[in-house]
């Protein structure tokens, strides 16, 4: 995590419950229900510094092969510069990971300021060390297995998913992902003030207030 973060880490257990909701398939985890909405690019982040295990880490490497495409790369940006907690080096590895994925997403390339090499290498999860690491993360020395991502084992049906997931339903459904996020708030807190809605969303304020009032009346 950078030096100068403020914010506020989320602990493993908060990490898991969203990982779950978002989708991924934690084995035998009880994941307590999410009650609160649950920011995208916040869990991207947060998922630098909770790769606690093998399992975990294919699960949200192969989280980001199916909905990677939906993350927003400036308001990654947006939210590292307000403060929030990540890992610099394995975010490195991250970016690298989903332009190998996702080969038209140039847009990640804002975040290069903010990825740093680790000064000696390390694990990406603890463990025997792979013989042949993943490239992408040894870049920023990281060294982490080559996962094969299976989906069908590390992550629920994205249908099913969708069902249950306004955060990542509406990105889905949306041409912007500010009109999503505001959609997907809404959707739990109904009475939701246009200030309320930009600060949880980590939007920018104006762009709320413009769109706000229609999107309340449409859902």
């Amino acid at each position: 995590m950078t030096s100068e973060n403020s914010a506020q880490k989320k602990d493993q257990s908060h990490f898991l419950a969203e990982a779950y909701y978002l989708g991924m398939a934690l084995g035998g985890f009880q994941s307590p229900p999410v009650e609160d909405y649950v920011d995208l690019e916040e869990f991207f982040l947060s998922g630098t510094y909770n790769l606690s295990s093998s399992r975990v880490a294919e699960g949200f490497l192969s989280w980001l092969v199916s909905y990677g495409h939906l993350l927003s790369p400036s308001k990654v940006r947006r939210l590292i510069l307000k403060g929030t907690p990540y890992d610099p080096a394995i975010l490195g590895g991250v970016v690298n990971f989903l332009s190998q994925h996702h080969p038209h997403s140039r847009q990640w390339a804002i975040i290069q300021p903010y990825l740093k090499k680790s000064p000696k290498p390390r694990l990406l999860v603890d463990g025997p060390k792979p013989k042949n690491p993943d490239p992408a993360f040894l870049k920023f020395n990281i060294i982490c297995h080559p996962y094969r991502l299976d989906k069908d084992k590390f992550l629920r049906p994205i249908k099913t998913t969708y069902k249950s997931c306004p955060e990542l339903k509406n990105r889905a459904l949306f041409g912007s992902k500010v009109h999503a996020d505001v959609a997907s708030y809404l959707n739990r807190n109904p009475e939701a003030t246009p200030y309320q809605t930009a600060k949880a969303t980590h939007n920018h304020k104006a762009r709320v207030f413009e769109i706000f009032k229609d999107i309340q009346i449409a859902i």
